[in-house]
């Protein structure tokens, strides 16, 4: 069986097509919330980087341990490095996802500087 990445791409999309506009909802909120951090001048706060570094830690370590189970398997199931590495490298992309994603909303948060 060949694959491709025109194959592998419309699976996807079909897997997340009911999501889809919850996903675009989360992304203008996240863009809008953006530009409001970018015009306060709060978005590269040592604070906001830090907390959402540590959320993206977090949401990593989390995805970890809970990744197995969402494809019907347990940790008895990875056999080998290939399968450890994919199973690190999807919780590491999630865990960036998460703190890419929680940037903004904390950057409003932060106090802008007084100058």
């Amino acid at each position: 069986m060949a694959f491709s990445i025109v194959g592998i791409l419309s699976v996807l999309l079909e897997v997340i097509r009911p999501l889809l506009p919850l996903l675009i909802a989360v992304l203008v909120i996240d863009a809008a919330m953006l530009v409001l951090a970018l015009r306060r001048g709060t978005l590269a706060s040592a604070g906001a980087i830090r907390l959402s570094v540590l959320v993206g830690g977090v949401v990593a370590v989390i995805t970890f341990f809970i990744a197995p189970a969402f494809t019907n398997s347990s940790f008895a199931n990875l056999s080998g490095a290939l399968d450890y590495l994919s199973l690190v490298g999807g919780a590491l992309g999630v865990g960036a996802l998460a703190a890419l994603l929680i940037l903004p909303p904390m950057a409003l948060l932060q106090r802008s500087e007084i100058k």
